[in-house]
């Protein structure tokens, strides 16, 4: 009987621990994309190399899956907007919003407007009314998001940094409406990975190279690298496996609970790395964004 338990128990073990692996991964990985987006906005490469970089290294990690797991069922408005939405006008909102504002107000207003903008448009979509705990945490991410921008003593503040501010929830909303689309008409994620990437470089790639401001010839090797392989592989790739990973093995509550850390972590990885110290206020923000973000995890009953 204690080896039919033991036995049965295992596997069950086994998930769990491959789902907080799989959660601490994509925390990891989502906090890292905030400073490393940031750290490439800072140096040689314009945002749109960092964009070309990220959906051409993307694209050839997938294109053998292409033909096999492309959603051939959708219509092509619902591939463009899958493809649109969280492709070039989410990367470059928020890599231009990274030119004004620090890595801290970039984790705090991307992370923290995502849930009230993915709430209202289930809300204006299909009708689903946000709870009475999803309008109590609305109403405590807004508390602070104010403080965040109120703040004024940030490291890597510029004095437009309202400008990155606004470009960071307009990046927000862009990344709620695909999040909502891909729940409502049933996207895989395999699918999600190889649509994404071929449509942007696709659309993208010709108007880069004809139109577009360049600076990759400039850039020293280590940036085209970092960005093209941290952008391409880590939330493209990686990040889609661990999250997907993380849900099934811990559920939807404990895997949202986890990303709720994206933005702490994004502000501490900073300090280390781009030299950029929260000031208090912005400490406060985060706080406060963290816990109205919290109170929207528990499942629908």
């Amino acid at each position: 009987m204690t080896e039919t338990t033991a036995e049965t128990e295992t596997p069950s073990q086994s998930r769990l621990l491959l789902g907080w692996l799989a959660a601490f991964g994509v925390l990891f990985i989502w906090s890292g994309w905030v400073v490393v987006s940031r750290f490439g906005v800072l140096n040689t490469l314009t945002v749109y190399d960092i964009a070309v970089l990220r959906f051409l290294v993307a694209f050839l990690a997938v294109s053998p899956f292409v033909v096999k797991f492309w959603p051939r069922r959708l219509a092509l408005w619902k591939i463009l907007v899958l493809g649109g939405s969280v492709g070039v006008p989410f990367l470059l909102l928020a890599l231009i919003g990274m030119r004004f504002a620090p890595a801290s107000h970039a984790g705090i207003l991307l992370n923290g407007t995502l849930p009230i903008f993915a709430a209202t448009i289930l809300w204006i979509w299909i009708g689903q009314r946000p709870v009475r705990m999803e309008v109590v945490g609305i109403g405590v991410i807004l508390a602070g998001c104010v403080l965040t921008g109120w703040d004024r003593g940030s490291d890597g503040l510029l004095p437009q940094a309202w400008i990155g501010q606004i470009l960071f929830m307009a990046a927000a909303l862009v990344l709620a409406v695909y999040m909502c689309a891909t729940r409502l008409w049933g996207v895989r994620p395999i699918e999600a990975m190889v649509v994404i990437p071929t449509v942007n470089i696709v659309l993208f790639g010709p108007v880069y190279l004809a139109l577009l401001p360049k600076a990759i010839d400039r850039a020293p090797w280590s940036e085209i690298l970092l960005q093209g392989l941290y952008q391409g592989l880590g939330p493209s790739i990686l990040g889609v496996i661990c999250f997907t990973q993380a849900v099934r093995s811990l559920g939807s509550t404990r895997t949202a609970a986890m990303m709720a850390g994206v933005p702490g972590l994004a502000a501490l990885l900073a300090i280390p790395v781009l030299g950029e110290w929260p000031s208090l206020i912005a400490w406060g923000g985060l706080a406060v964004t963290t816990a109205g973000i919290l109170l929207m995890v528990p499942d629908r009953k």
